[in-house]
């Protein structure tokens, strides 16, 4: 009986210092210079990140990144291949039968709203995009980028594509669910507009600002101003309201 005894107490004890290793293993900390993708051990940055880009750890809720991310990843051979399609297929974009795709639920129309990964908050440098959900607050200059929500000022000359966008957006394509600033751009589209699309082609939902350009939609009222502009109540060149 007391060799049993002493052989469970023996299983425990490894057990226990087992776990302490483990957790060990897994205990994240913050520094101030890291290459990316980030470790699994570091939740947090405040200087510097560079690298290939991000993914998501399994092993921790969420990295934030405080200061300046510097990226060089293979994603704009990709985005070059999806505008290429999209010029290819411009007309079936701008086509009657696709305003009906602005009535889908707004969760389910640009991006769906999920927990970020990756919280960056200042400048963010790179030729590609994101390779996991990411909120932003700052400078984003890249080839092109997607967020789920985005404050701030970002410059592609491919597009962005964010959730929740508050600010200020440049490139061929601009996508988001709510924005509240200014899309400027060869197409941009949003779910709810609080603010103003310019751009060859506009596209939106609930249009609460101002549509400029040679071709709006929307499926609600609000002022346009193109060439030729649509809304649920009329179509008229030049202004509609």
């Amino acid at each position: 009986m007391k060799k049993i005894f002493c052989l469970l107490l023996l299983m425990g004890a490894a057990a226990i210092q087992a776990q302490e290793i483990i957790l060990d293993s897994i205990q994240t900390h913050t520094q101030i210079f890291s290459l990316a993708p980030i470790s699994k051990k570091v939740d947090k940055v405040n200087g510097m990140v560079f690298g290939l880009g991000h993914i998501e750890s399994k092993n921790i809720e969420h990295q934030t990144i405080n200061g300046i991310n510097v990226e060089a990843n293979p994603a704009p051979a990709a985005g070059a291949l999806y505008a290429f399609i999209a010029i290819m297929y411009f007309d079936r974009v701008v086509g009657k039968d696709k305003i009906k795709v602005i009535k889908k639920n707004e969760e389910d129309f640009i991006i769906k709203n999920t927990a970020p990964a990756l919280m960056l908050n200042g400048l963010n440098i790179s030729s590609g995009c994101f390779f996991t959900s990411t909120n932003m607050n700052g400078l984003n200059i890249s080839a092109g980028n997607k967020f789920n929500n985005f404050n701030g000022l970002s410059i592609t000359p491919l597009g962005t594509i964010a959730g929740r966008q508050n600010g200020l957006s440049v490139g061929i394509y601009n996508a988001n669910n709510n924005l509240t600033g200014l899309n400027i751009g060869v197409y941009n589209q949003s779910y709810q507009l609080k603010g103003l699309h310019l751009g060859v082609f506009n596209q939106v939902g609930i249009n609460k600002g101002l549509q400029i350009g040679v071709l709006n939609k929307s499926n609600s009222k609000g002022f346009q101003l193109g060439l030729w502009n649509i809304n649920d109540k009329r179509s008229m060149p030049f202004l509609n309201w």
